[in-house]
């Protein structure tokens, strides 16, 4: 990923914090049967507010949809291949040449699901802002520092709602109010 957006190998990892600092994160999800489907979902609408999300899925029973074009996609999931997202941090530190992924997950009548999610995140408490690197006159910073704890609550105080939690900071090029972060 460093590579193709021009940055020295290892930056992206420092930018979280280092290899001491980033933080790692599994879970695992059970969505049952439900006789009706179409009136529920597994999971609703989000991108993980995290850097990035490595997911093993149940490669026999589908229900990972993602958002192209203002349209719901299916997932085929591969046999023995992981399944890998962009979270919110990355969008950030990149100044949005990467993106999160939209994502939901829906259950299933017939077919119960598992799927095991590693996450990989920044240091809590380290302000993420887009890489200097990434930033000039042409394409100025879309995003104000801002720690991942202090994310993590600005989401969970606004509820998951698609990819407007992030998306609503680089519109208004600004920080949730009642948000304070520390310089280096």
């Amino acid at each position: 990923m460093a590579t193709g957006l021009g940055v020295g190998e290892g930056r992206l990892q420092a930018a979280f914090g280092g290899e001491e600092g980033a933080g790692v994160c599994v879970r695992v999800n059970y969505y049952p049967t439900c006789p009706q489907p179409e009136l529920t979902l597994g999971l609703s609408s989000h991108s993980d507010p995290g850097g990035m999300t490595v997911l093993l899925v149940d490669d026999h029973v589908r229900g990972l949809q993602v958002r192209h074009a203002d349209a719901w996609v299916t997932v085929h999931p591969v046999p023995d291949a992981f399944i890998v997202n962009v979270g919110d941090q990355i969008q950030v530190l990149t100044n949005a040449v990467y993106r999160s992924v939209e994502h939901r997950v829906m259950v299933n009548a017939v077919d119960e699901r598992l799927s095991i999610a590693l996450f990989y995140n920044p240091k809590s408490d380290l302000p993420v802002a887009p890489l200097p690197e990434l930033v000039s006159p042409e394409r100025p910073p879309l995003y104000m520092p801002m720690s991942f704890d202090e994310y993590r609550l600005y989401i969970r105080r606004n509820g998951p709602r698609g990819k407007s939690q992030v998306d609503r900071l680089a519109q208004t090029n600004n920080k949730p109010a009642g948000c304070t972060y520390k310089r280096n």
